[in-house]
């Protein structure tokens, strides 16, 4: 928060009281009425198409939704959405995600032997299902049926249908790749990661291909195993453009893997991970680094070593898939292998370019997969089931286990919302090493609070702005009307874009692109159209219509002032945005507006830097007298810094490398002997100003560049600053006053304590975290959502303004960013 930017009084607006989505059809269909067997000795024929397979599959199996925990079986309740990867930067390397995965994602007949997965008789909204909870890896084996082959193994006519041991699981290989295709045309930020495996050994207990030899009385191994590579070369063709290139670059008789690709050239494709045969050979397809037998450092296997593992018979050491459950007392552990393959990962100095392959599953005679994964038999919980205990795993406080950077690829039995969501989750925040363990119902809360802000005063497809602050002495009445002061600083609503972001669920999104989109329009429609937002506009109208003033569809500008600081945090929030959306039109606006902090704010004078912008000092409040502000903050030079790093990063372009450390360097010139820093200078440029000295240009210091240097400021915030206002306790906003509680400026502490992580920093974070939980429940006209500015009603700031008890959008912003372990200053 900077210099001037706290509410002012109302001006008379508008309104009264205002201030300021054809894929080929499979060749499946030619092949239909082939006779073709299975062990069961059901007679199982297809047509294309999910849906219209004849149902003499065995019949749905394992459906009780009275089981249904937040780990399992309850996919509906996902929220990563269906666009959850867009958000992750294009040159992000596959194995440094966390995706989640499906075993046998299509196994959903033959009794609760065989089912794997929630589902139903219609296997396209199986899958469909999956795709909209956030699923992105898929596990699916195959049996040839109606396949002729010759002596050479060619491919003369047979197609792949979809089996789990003996039971046909009611699909055809081609209907899944068309629904595959068919959402990447949709979701073109995605990426689909995909298993294949050849299930029929022909033993009694397996399937048996149903494949016949024209010149020869039968196919041999040799003969079959050529073939089955030469009929997925034949369904390649069918779907050129569906694959991810290189990863199916290999033949019949070549062998070309792909390394682990960045998911910006993956984007919009289906990368195959692996191909094997019945016995486990590797077909040649694929990731060489998980297809190939390779261990940990890339050698090549001997008997199986993995280290503390031997079950790598038909995989890399990168992939954990210990199936074999005997019985329920070994669930415990098969959820041993599930934390040791996180282990062996999150230790691996190199897991950023390595993709590594969790199973969950495991089954037997004795222990169904659904018994594995929730730990019950017939309705009796006799052990905890891996998916709840990979939950809890993941949801546990830092120190409690070894950290958890990133989960790789975990392939799982009847997944349940929370575990999807929390998987997806480490993709946008790392709470495995430093942000404080937080009740997802506290920080549910605010996220409700910010999201109901932004629909107050607007339809749900209609640009719109929150409110800053409501209730209490901003609520109506006789200083602000009937309708309150209705103001929405550019400051509150960049930080509450990021805030949304960094929460990551897919109603998140959609509003941190409203407000985003609402910003954008606040630039372009500008009266100066230079590239200028102005420091406040209004929820209602947001856009004019009356002309009165200025054209209509011009923003209703509720504070005319131009800051420097606001310009940078309006430039943060487009540089999130196109991150997470890749979108041009935000990088253009983070161009627009620092391109005009460069030409109104650079400065040379003194150390450099940049000053604070202009100032509207018009009686009427109406932009007439613009009056440019000389002196340089401390804060805003922290705030551009951050911004301009963010655009070197996201363009390749050093100038803005150059103008950041420009802005950083005056920022080293304001630190005191006490590794403190002072507000920043007088009108002349040069003279330190030595008044009151702020909070948050001592965690933010830190918070933009995570510099060493700078991580005593924040201790001498924690001590200068605190205050207790009764049951609260926290830091105010400047030394001026520390009688009361500022919960944003204890929100700033809180993410600088998750950041840093030096010793005794959990602990001074839990406080923090306690208090503003305390003050979402009961600070003064609290409403258990949201979390307002100041723990009693007139805390001076020292710089000419006062904060209120009144419900802030950009504390609560703050506060969701600091207890998901987030930093807005940094992409």
């Amino acid at each position: 928060m900077g210099y001037a930017d706290l509410p002012r009084l109302p001006d008379q607006g508008e309104s009264g009281w205002n201030i300021v989505r054809d894929v080929p059809r499979c060749f499946e269909e030619s092949t239909i009425n082939r006779h073709w067997k299975t062990t069961a000795g059901a007679l199982l024929s297809a047509v294309l198409g999910f849906g219209s397979l004849t149902l003499s599959a065995a019949a749905p199996a394992h459906a009780d939704s009275s089981m249904s925990t937040p780990s399992y079986e309850s996919l509906s309740s996902a929220t990563a959405g269906s666009d959850w990867m867009k958000r992750v930067p294009d040159g992000t390397n596959l194995g440094a995600m966390s995706v989640p995965g499906t075993h046998e994602s299509l196994a959903t007949f033959g009794g609760d032997t065989t089912q794997t997965q929630e589902g139903d008789s219609t296997q396209a909204g199986n899958l469909a299902g999956q795709l909209a909870a956030g699923i992105r890896a898929f596990d699916i084996r195959v049996r040839v049926v109606g396949g002729q082959t010759n002596s050479n193994g060619d491919y003369l006519a047979g197609s792949y249908a979809v089996h789990h041991g003996i039971v046909y699981q009611n699909a055809m290989l081609g209907d899944a790749l068309n629904q595959f295709q068919t959402f990447l045309a949709s979701h073109p930020g995605e990426t689909l990661l995909l298993r294949l495996k050849a299930e029929c050994t022909g033993s009694g207990t397996s399937c048996t291909d149903d494949l016949t030899e024209t010149d020869a009385p039968g196919p041999s191994d040799a003969v079959k195993t050529t073939y089955r590579q030469n009929l997925f070369s034949h369904y390649l063709t069918l779907y050129p453009n569906l694959f991810y290139g290189p990863s199916v670059a290999s033949t019949a008789t070549t062998t070309n893997q792909a390394e682990v690709p960045t998911l910006g050239a993956a984007r919009g494709k289906l990368v195959l991970t692996a191909f094997y045969g019945p016995g486990g050979g590797d077909y040649g397809w694929g990731l060489k680094q998980v297809s190939g037998l390779t261990n940990n450092a890339g050698a090549s296997l001997a008997n199986g070593d993995c280290g503390d593992r031997t079950d790598s018979s038909d995989h890399s050491c990168f992939v954990q898939d210990q199936y074999n459950v005997p019985n329920m007392m070994a669930i415990a552990s098969k959820r041993d292998y599930v934390r040791r393959q996180l282990d062996r990962q999150n230790s691996d100095p190199d897991q950023d370019k390595k993709l590594y392959i969790n199973y969950t599953s495991g089954a037997s005679a004795t222990a169904y997969p659904y018994s594995v994964a929730s730990g019950c038999a017939a309705q009796i919980c006799t052990s905890q089931g891996v998916n709840d205990f990979l939950l809890t795993y993941l949801n546990q406080a830092t120190g409690t286990h070894a950290p958890v950077v990133r989960t790789g690829v975990v392939m799982m039995d009847f997944p349940g919302g929370a575990l999807i969501d929390k998987i997806v989750g480490y993709n946008f925040f790392n709470p495995g090493t430093g942000s404080t363990a937080s009740p997802s119902g506290s920080t549910r809360k605010a996220d409700s609070f910010l999201l109901n802000a932004i629909d107050q005063h607007g339809s749900p497809d209609a640009l719109r702005v929150p409110q800053s602050y409501t209730g209490g002495f901003f609520g109506p009445g006789a200083t602000f009307g009937p309708t309150g002061y209705q103001s929405s600083f550019t400051y509150d609503n960049a930080v509450t874009v990021t805030a949304l972001l960094t929460n990551h669920s897919g109603t998140d999104f959609t509003h941190a692109i409203a407000l985003g989109d609402s910003l954008l329009y606040a630039q372009d429609h500008d009266p100066a159209n230079d590239g200028r937002i102005r420091a406040s506009y209004l929820p209602t109208p947001f856009i004019t219509t009356l002309g009165r003033d200025y054209p209509a569809g011009t923003p209703y500008i509720a504070g005319w002032s131009v800051y420097t600081g606001n310009m940078a945090w309006a430039g943060m929030a487009f540089c999130h945005l196109y991150k997470a959306t890749g979108d041009s039109r935000y990088l253009n606006g983070a161009l627009r507006a620092a391109n005009w902090i460069q030409a109104n704010s650079a400065d040379a004078r003194g150390a450099g830097g940049y000053t604070g912008g202009f100032a509207d000092t018009s009686a009427l409040g109406d932009g007439s007298a613009m009056v440019q502000r000389t002196w340089k903050a401390t804060e805003h030079n922290i705030d551009v810094g951050a911004f301009f790093t963010m655009l070197n990063q996201l363009t390749g372009d050093q100038t803005w490398k150059g103008r950041a450390d420009n802005a950083f360097a005056f920022v080293t010139t304001m630190r005191a002997s006490n590794g403190s820093l002072w507000t920043g200078t007088g009108l002349d440029g040069v003279t330190t100003n030595q008044d009151a000295v702020p909070e948050d240009v001592q965690t933010w210091s830190y918070l933009a560049t995570l510099d060493p240097a700078s991580a005593p400021s924040v201790d001498f915030a924690a001590g200068r600053m605190a205050a207790t206002d009764g049951p609260f306790s926290g830091v105010s906003f400047s030394s001026a006053d520390t009688s009361k509680v500022w919960f944003e400026g204890s929100a700033h502490l809180l993410a600088a304590y998750n950041q840093r992580k030096a010793p005794g920093d959990a602990a001074k974070a839990a406080a923090l975290l306690s208090t503003l939980q305390l003050a979402q429940a009961s600070a003064p006209n609290a409403d258990g959502n949201g979390i307002v500015a100041a723990s009693s009603d007139g805390l001076v700031t020292g710089e000419g303004d006062t904060y209120y008890a009144s419900l802030h959008t950009g504390a609560t912003a703050w506060y969701l960013i600091a207890a998901l372990g987030g930093n807005p200053f940094r992409l």
